[in-house]
Parts: structure tokens; C-alpha cells; sequence
């Protein structure tokens, strides 16, 4: 009887987890949607969160140092 419990306990977080994680993502796409702020660094910690988690991340221009 122990072993049923464990695996519906278990299955139960796997599913906040990932309900919490597309959660995430979605309300920092559509932050990111709104602000058009996707070529630029993140603005605040949720749409850096969501940017690592879609790995759509902008790139830092190479600093440039001249010769």
C-alpha cells in the first residue's frame, strides 16, 4: 500500500512542478511580448528566468577594444 501512496505523491509534485515552470515561462513571454524588450538584456528576474528556461536568451554584444 506504501509503494501506490509514494508514486501518486511523487506524481503529484512532478505535476506542480511543471505547472509552476510553464507558469513561469508563459507570464514571462508575455511580459517580454509586451515590453518588446527580447533583443535587449532581461529587465527583471521573471523574464531572465523565462529567457534561461526557453533558452532564448539575447546575447551581450563582445565588448570591443581597440587596437
Amino acid at each position: 500500500m506504501a509503494v501506490p501512496i509514494a508514486l501518486a505523491a511523487i506524481s503529484l509534485f512532478a505535476a506542480v512542478v511543471s505547472a509552476g515552470l510553464i507558469g513561469v515561462v508563459s507570464v514571462a513571454i508575455r511580459k517580454e511580448d509586451r515590453n518588446l524588450t527580447l533583443t535587449w538584456q532581461a529587465p527583471d528576474n521573471l523574464t531572465r528566468v523565462g529567457r534561461r528556461l526557453t533558452g532564448a536568451h539575447a546575447p551581450r554584444p563582445a565588448p570591443h577594444h581597440p587596437s
